[in-house]
């Protein structure tokens, strides 16, 4: 299968990439040289090595003056031990003076056990740490001595493996950079495209709604939603409309007689709809401006003795009822979590829903799935 995967010089493809690496593999955990005792970090699994099982790792391969090779020998001949006896596990002083043949035996450069993610983190290992785990006394400015040139051709795979795992981290890293740089310039897109080029300029009219006068100095948000162009584009949304529509029509028994909130109700088709599916009152809140084009409305279809609308943040107002039966709200925006009014929402819920009361809606699901479409990307 080909991949399409960014570079520095542009689009690449390849048939066979580093992309195929398992991002479980390169953050496996580390099983301790005597036991089986796993660890997230060559630190945490040194200082149990130092404490459980009396050897000290770091400090001897400071002390030792041992290379990046002749750790990863001594890595493997004590985990060759641990492998051949079983109670092996239970030793509580290991020591280790340099003399032992192993050290610099290339034959325990091969893994004793498979993908040994510690063997990895060797090369990277700061004797710095020592300090943080009280091992050693030396200088906390010591550092692990760089690995020497590689003489064996073990040695010199080895040091390949290592280097070619470097650059796809390397690698990695610029690509996530560079989705995220994506996933930034996409919510750029989303913001010009609907909400700067919307006419925040809607007269104020000196007249109120319920004696609440037009909020001078509105922030962007509620500004973005006073011209007329947003909400053409939510209410051109049949399925969206439609269905709001179909619910309170097709549940009048439900609004029959009851108190319904509409929050953040815009030109005010969602009150329209709750009050002619039978609800004895409907308060409608916005605080953008575009209450006044909903109470235009309202008086338009003949509604203006059922509901009631009021300018204001549900936040901060306080309703001319206590509770309310119903609360209905079209808040959701692009995946599903856009717009930012769920928390309002949930607020007019804590403070004015009865008990026993219905949110409409009261559920909502977020589904993802990853897509590939090489010639959108190579556009």
């Amino acid at each position: 299968m080909s991949v399409v995967s960014y570079t520095e010089s542009g689009w690449d493809t390849q048939e066979e990439r580093w992309d195929d690496w398992e991002d479980e593999e390169m953050n496996m955990p580390m099983k301790c040289l005597f036991c089986t005792h796993m660890f997230q970090s060559p630190i945490l699994l040194f200082r149990h090595v130092k404490q459980s099982h009396g050897f000290d790792f770091l400090k001897t391969r400071t002390e030792l003056g041992l290379d990046f090779y002749q750790s990863m020998r001594v890595v493997n001949y004590i985990r060759t031990l641990g492998m051949s006896d079983p109670n092996f596990g239970s030793v509580s002083g290991f020591v280790l003076d340099g003399s032992e043949a192993f050290i610099n035996d290339d034959a325990y450069l091969k893994p004793a056990i498979a993908e040994d993610s510690l063997l990895y983190a060797l090369d990277e290992l700061d004797l710095d740490d020592t300090a943080s785990v009280g091992s050693c006394s030396a200088d906390s400015s010591a550092r692990t001595p760089k690995a020497k040139d590689p003489e064996s051709p073990r040695e010199r795979e080895l040091l390949a493996c290592i280097r070619k795992l470097e650059q796809q981290v390397g690698l990695r890293e610029r690509e996530n950079k560079f989705i995220a740089d994506q996933f930034d310039e996409y919510r750029q897109m989303v913001k010009r495209q609907f909400y700067d080029g919307i006419d925040t300029g809607a007269k104020q009219d000196d007249s109120s709604v319920d004696g609440n006068q037009p909020e001078e100095g509105s922030d962007y948000y509620f500004n973005s939603y006073a011209g007329n162009d947003i909400h053409m584009q939510m209410l051109q949304d049949k399925v969206r409309t439609e269905g709001y529509r179909d619910f309170m029509y097709g549940n009048k028994d439900l609004f029959q007689g009851k108190v319904v909130l509409d929050v953040g109700c815009g030109t005010g088709i969602l009150s329209m709809f709750a009050a002619r599916a039978g609800a004895a009152r409907v308060i409608a809140v916005d605080n953008s401006d575009i209450i006044h084009k909903a109470r235009a409305n309202v008086i338009e279809n003949g509604l203006d003795g059922v509901i009631t609308l009021i300018k204001g943040r549900i936040e901060e107002l306080e309703l001319p009822v206590p509770q309310v039966d119903i609360i209905i709200s079209e808040w959701m925006g692009y995946f599903l979590l856009f717009e930012a009014m769920l928390d309002s929402v949930l607020v007019a819920r804590d403070r004015f829903l009865a008990p026993g009361g219905l949110l409409a809606p009261s559920a909502s699901y977020i589904y993802v799935t990853a897509i590939s479409d090489t010639e959108y990307m190579s556009d």
